[in-house]
């Protein structure tokens, strides 16, 4: 037997090459940490953390970072574990459907009837809010169900089953629970002060919900986003943050900065027949709040929860009439804002106007001598009642041709 030896073709130069490709991955895994850990300064989306659910994909959170006396990187790392933890109490405060380890939410509420409770006091204050301004659509709990149903379907021949424009049992129906909800001897949020609330619910509802089988008496339902948006925005400015917007997929914008000159857009839309146009461009350069109310889904992916469109083009949406629980809005679109109210005041004042049979623009006056302004669209006119507004960007292509006017007193 001959021992043959097997000479290596270039040891020393594979060895330095794979020290060198080693260095190349140590060096590109460290600049990718580098970058993960480090931001610019200037403009960024925030981005909640995802280990605990929360509420923030509803929401886009855009911030100036390195203004202030900390680092980019530090005033990053500060403002997201914020957002996260505001993102996270108000998902879990506002869920109806599931309950979390020591957390009065509404889903608990809706468990315990008539008995004292201690809700956080985001919550509380949210119910201070509807009692003041006499608000009964959280108490059509029982019809956002039905409604979350016929957004859910999938063709216009299941829609039978949910629409009370189609179904005069579910109209029934509606009726029924629009009767309890208008009615604060069947069920009413009774505020007890201290953050303590007691869900009143008479027997005779309590036997009607047993009878029909739920158990969901009070729901925030679409109207939640404008609570949690100032929730937010409130516990950003309390924390000193206060060089950003925060706006919902579904309407609600809080901007906080009042103070660097910055000029921010809000876009305006119109619909007309099955075609939406974004009319014009609202500008402004200080602190506001916005909500904007509209009869038609856009393109979020989130809005097929509060809308749905019929081969017709018809369309349902989430805006229900406490009096009778069919939704209604009495124009295609309406955007109301203020800079000394919150989302939620702004909201709770307008609903009356919007969700209703017939277009009242003098109540628009009367909100506006209270500073909280608003646009609509007629007949191709951008119309508007704050003398002081900028409106920029015209819609002007294919033949039709948008105006602005001035709709004020």
């Amino acid at each position: 037997m001959k021992r043959i030896e097997l000479q290596e073709k270039y040891p020393k130069s594979r060895l330095v090459l794979t020290i060198a490709m080693i260095l190349v991955a140590v060096c590109a895994l460290g600049y990718a940490l580098i970058s993960f850990l480090t931001a610019d300064a200037g403009w960024t989306t925030i981005e909640a953390g995802t280990s605990e659910a929360n509420c923030a994909d509803e929401f886009i959170f855009q911030y100036y970072l390195g203004a202030g006396e900390q680092s980019a990187t530090a005033e990053n790392k500060a403002v997201r574990a914020l957002y996260t933890e505001t993102a996270r109490t108000a998902y879990q405060l506002f869920h109806t459907s599931q309950g979390f380890d020591g957390v009065h939410n509404l889903y608990y509420i809706n468990q315990h009837p008539n008995e004292e409770i201690e809700v956080d006091e985001v919550l509380y204050q949210a119910f201070a809010a509807i009692e003041k301004y006499g608000n009964r659509e959280i108490y059509l709990a029982p019809v956002y169900v039905q409604y979350n149903n016929l957004f859910g379907c999938n063709d216009d021949v299941e829609t039978v089953s949910f629409d009370p424009w189609q179904n005069e049992e579910i109209a029934g129906y509606f009726a029924e629970i629009a009767s309890f909800a208008g009615d604060r001897e069947a069920v009413d949020v009774r505020l007890l002060g201290d953050r303590k609330i007691r869900l009143h619910v008479s027997d005779a509802y309590m036997d009607y919900a047993n009878e029909t089988g739920f158990s969901e008496y009070i729901d925030f339902y679409w109207m939640k986003n404008a609570f949690i948006a100032d929730y937010i925005a409130d516990t950003m400015r309390a924390n000193g943050f206060v060089l950003g917007s925060i706006s919902s997929y579904d309407g609600f914008v809080r901007n906080l900065d009042d103070a660097s000159g910055t000029e921010y857009a809000f876009n305006l839309f119109d619909r007309v027949g099955t075609a939406v146009y974004q009319a014009g461009v609202m500008r402004y350069d200080r602190a506001m709040s916005i909500v904007y109310l509209r009869n038609y889904p856009a393109n979020s992916s989130l809005d097929w929860q509060h809308y749905y469109e019929f081969r017709d083009g018809e369309i349902r949406t989430a805006y229900i009439d406490a009096a009778d629980g069919y939704c209604k809005s009495a124009v295609n679109n309406l955007v109301s804002y203020a800079r000394g109210s919150s989302c939620a005041d702004i909201l709770l004042q307008v609903m009356p106007v919007y969700i209703a049979d017939q277009f009242q623009k003098e109540a628009l006056s009367l909100l506006a001598r209270q500073e909280i302004y608003s646009i609509y669209c007629e007949d191709q006119a951008i119309l508007y009642n704050d003398p002081s507004l900028v409106l920029t960007d015209l819609y002007d292509q294919g033949g039709v041709k948008y105006i602005s006017q001035y709709a004020g007193e």
